[in-house]
């Protein structure tokens, strides 16, 4: 049976759905995993190659810590009356003698001095004498720590020592001083940093245990302020004897004399700070086990890949809202993380690698996922075309086998003998119906199910009652009264692209508002203030096409007495419509086309061009594209002029619109006449039923012609003076109406049937009258006929296997018939329900066979 491939796709077994499900699984498994080693490896390469500027990024987004403070810690440093009184450069070094023999006696862990100690004292600043007093004060101390620095000779003094550290702080690529090297060589040995050996001096301290980097530097916690002692209150508190309060400042701790006057200032989290005091610091964090460890570069990478994977399967399988909710909380989680692990663990987590790979695995995704939807939507776009045609040939079977039937039905009530065996032949064909009409009902729901597919992923969806409202009050206020929702649709499409120059053309029956979409389009166009230029192409005299459009020099030709501007310079800047545009000719098609083109023209009889910047509204009642195809207008024109195609509906598919519509209009009859005019029920429902072959324009006439005729403030249906049924033309407006009810319908007979309230055989036998006197028009052409009922490019293949299945059944039904008469009378029989206006086409088709 015809049709039953698609049976078999409309219901797939469930172990294959099952199947298909797990590879939809596995396919966006293997997508978010490549897509996030694409994302971490892009992520980590931006990390090496700017390095500089991510570790800015980093810091500036890390949440700022701040480092105990240590008790057990103090600092000295020069002030302004310790300067002026032993000397604002160098000291005497029997100063520093003294002070370190009185910090010892009063309990000090550890004494640390950081003091240019390389060369001998100066002979004016205690020489060889402050030399020796210092030596002898810190062999006394037994804990005394000297800062030297790598590179210069050890000191002399450094013998006496307990030990020594060095002062490097090399800053991270931003500039920023955050860690310190634990050892660094100082001629032939290795010593730690000297906040470091002040610590070890006081107390056990397993430098090894420190984390440091793969270059050997620890990174640590900055405090922003440390226990500070100016030297002059220390230097009263020795000179005057006061023993108990140096040891209440100094006992069990550790002591720094920061006295070096010519020491660098480095930036560090804290502000400036010198290199004396960012060992202070070191010794705080030592104490206090303020020690960060940076994540390796390989668990970074890792980290990275498992984020980037995670958001690109997300966003690959989630709806966008519920994809963006879940990197929210991610993205919350880890900035909560970022404050605890830290504090917790001393762990500080990388920020931009997973971020960014977070961000690229999301962008690419959104990516992937639209490319995905797109050849999906191409892909269901291809089942739905593949299944109408399907259902269009089980439509055209059930339609053949319950006309045999009928035809069989009559045959036994006729028969006298054989009566037996055509009852025989009737249930057969009554099972067959059945079975033809239980696949097309299949058909259906497969169809159903793959239109309902391809209106998942796009976004664009139906319009919300809050945007629907939003169009209505905009419309109205541009003239436009609808409420139908292709109309407000085809509206938003004209709003969005109202800010660009790209044209827009726009097609519908006469009256059906053309020109007031074209005013709208200027209206809402950052062109609005400047000219709108209406020009209907069907009233231009061919001789004086040029001269309308592009204007004429004085002298130009016998007449021209004077410069004219043409219509395009008239809308220069502004918007130029183009009405009829379906009716030029040929060669003015072409002149049109080059000015479209070039944006230039010469006026008749000009030797310079002219240059315009308009933007082109053009309308045509006429069926363009039909009219590329026939040969009868430019197709590079039609392609130039459909930058955006607008196919107003007539008011037949938008009877809600009618009352509101007359409601308006009726207003405006009656102010022009000076008197208020309303309209009964009953004249509202004959409004809604009337075919409107004339669209709101005939409405505005009718009204107006009511109200100039009725005498009464309510307006009947008798006022209204509606054409009959029976008048002239109404049966041709009858086929109107329906054709484009099967054309809003993709030709679906069944769906058409709903809409006209009639049942599917009549919408059947009136598509079939319509497609044999196409056929007729055609010369029996049945791509021409089809193109000729479908008016749209999409529809004409379904159209023409509806044509090529009656016509085939046509030509079937007479083969047995000896003459044209004999089969005219058959098929009048036959197709008793066919219209008798389209019968005459039928029998123009059969005795074209018998010719």
């Amino acid at each position: 049976m015809r049709g039953s491939w698609a049976i078999s796709r409309a219901r797939p077994p469930r172990a294959y759905a099952r199947r298909s499900a797990r590879r939809i699984v596995i396919a966006r498994l293997v997508a978010a995993g490549v897509i996030g080693l694409i994302a971490a490896v892009a992520a980590v390469g931006a990390l090496v190659v700017a390095r500089s500027p991510v570790t800015a990024f980093e810091w500036s987004v890390r949440p700022r810590e701040v480092a105990r403070v240590s008790s057990a810690l103090v600092l000295i440093t020069r002030d302004g009356a310790s300067d002026a009184r032993f000397n604002a450069d160098t000291w005497d070094r029997a100063v520093l003698a003294r002070v370190v023999t009185a910090l010892a006696r009063a309990g000090a862990a550890a004494i640390g001095i950081d003091v240019p100690l390389g060369l001998p004292g100066a002979p004016g600043r205690g020489g060889p004498t402050g030399d020796a007093l210092l030596s002898q004060a810190t062999a006394l101390a037994g804990n005394v720590v000297f800062a030297i620095v790598p590179g210069e000779p050890v000191p002399a003094l450094a013998q006496h020592a307990r030990s020594v550290g060095h002062t490097l702080a090399p800053p991270d690529p931003d500039g920023v001083v955050r860690r310190i090297p634990v050892r660094a060589g100082v001629v032939d040995r290795s010593v730690p940093a000297w906040g470091l050996a002040l610590v070890a001096a006081a107390r056990d301290l397993a430098l090894d245990a420190i984390p440091v980097d793969r270059d050997g530097r620890a990174l640590m916690t900055f405090a922003p302020l440390l226990p500070t002692l100016t030297f002059s209150d220390v230097w009263t508190a020795i000179d005057q004897g006061q023993r108990d309060r140096l040891q209440g400042l100094v006992d069990g701790k550790i002591v720094l004399l920061l006295l070096d006057p010519g020491s660098i200032e480095r930036r560090t989290p804290v502000g400036l700070l010198s290199e004396g005091a960012i060992q202070a610091q070191v010794a705080n964090a030592a104490l206090t086990s303020s020690w960060r460890r940076d994540v390796p570069l390989t668990w970074t990478a890792l980290a990275a890949l498992v984020v980037a994977t995670a958001v690109a399967w997300a966003f690959l399988t989630l709806r966008w809202w519920q994809a963006a909710g879940a990197l929210v909380v991610v993205v919350a989680g880890y900035q909560a993380a970022l404050h605890v692990v830290p504090q917790r663990t001393g762990v500080l987590l990388p920020i931009f690698v997973p971020l960014a790979a977070a961000g690229v695995a999301g962008a690419v995704a959104v990516v992937w996922r639209q490319i995905c939807a797109f050849r999906r939507l191409r892909l269901v776009e291809g089942d739905v075309h593949a299944i109408r045609q399907a259902l269009v040939r089980q439509e055209s079977t059930v339609e053949s086998l319950e006309e045999d039937l009928e035809a069989a039905r009559a045959a036994v009530a006729r028969s006298t003998g054989t009566e037996r065996e055509l009852l025989r032949a009737v249930e057969a064909l009554r099972a067959q119906v059945a079975e033809a009409q239980s696949q097309e009902e299949a058909t259906r729901r497969r169809l159903r199910e793959l239109e309902g597919d391809g209106r998942v992923e796009p976004a664009a969806g139906r319009l919300s009652d809050v945007e629907r409202q939003r169009l209505v009050e905009r419309c109205a206020e541009l003239g436009i009264i609808t409420r139908d929702p292709d109309v407000l649709a085809l509206f938003g499409d004209l709003e969005r692209a109202a800010p660009s120059s790209l044209p827009i053309l726009i097609g519908g029956e006469p009256g059906t508002g053309k020109e007031l979409f074209a005013r709208a389009a200027h209206t809402v166009s950052p062109r609005c203030d400047q000219p709108f230029v209406a020009v209907n192409m069907a009233a231009i005299p061919p001789e004086l096409f040029e001269s309308e459009l592009f204007g004429h020099v004085k002298g130009s030709f016998t007449g021209a007495v004077g410069e004219r501007r043409g219509y395009f310079e008239q809308a220069d800047r502004g918007t130029l419509f183009l009405d009829e545009i379906g009716e030029l000719r040929a060669d003015h098609q072409g002149k049109l086309l080059r000015v479209l083109q070039e944006k230039t023209f010469y006026k008749v009889g000009a030797t310079r061009p002219v240059s315009v910047d308009v933007r082109i509204v053009a309308a045509s009642n006429r069926d363009l594209e039909r009219g590329v195809a026939e040969g009868w207008f430019r197709e590079d024109l039609y392609f130039r002029l459909k930058g955006l195609v607008l196919r107003l509906p007539p008011l037949r598919d938008r009877r809600h619109d009618i009352a509101p519509l007359a409601t308006q209009l009726l207003e405006q009859a009656g102010a022009e006449a000076g008197r208020s005019v309303t309209l009964s029920d009953a004249a509202v429902l004959a409004l809604q039923r009337y075919p409107w072959p004339g669209n709101v324009r005939e409405l505005r006439h009718c009204l107006e012609q009511a109200v100039a005729l009725a005498s009464g403030p309510m307006l009947g249906v008798e006022d209204l003076r509606l054409p009959t049924k029976s008048a002239a033309g109404t049966t041709a407006t009858d086929d109107s109406a329906v054709l484009s009810c099967l054309r809003r319908h993709g030709f679906d007979m069944q769906a058409t049937a709903r809409a006209l309230g009639w049942d599917r055989s009549t919408v059947t036998q009136r598509l079939k009258g319509l497609g044999f006197a196409a056929l007729v028009d055609a010369g029996g052409d049945r791509g021409k006929a089809a193109l000729a009922l479908a008016g749209e490019a999409r529809l004409v293949r379904a159209v023409e296997v509806k044509l090529a299945e009656y016509h085939e059944h046509l030509l079937r039904a007479v083969e047995g018939f000896a003459s044209a008469e004999a089969a005219v009378a058959a098929c009048r029989r036959r197709f008793k329900n066919l219209p008798d206006r389209h019968f005459r086409s039928l029998e123009s088709l059969v005795r074209k066979k018998f010719e």
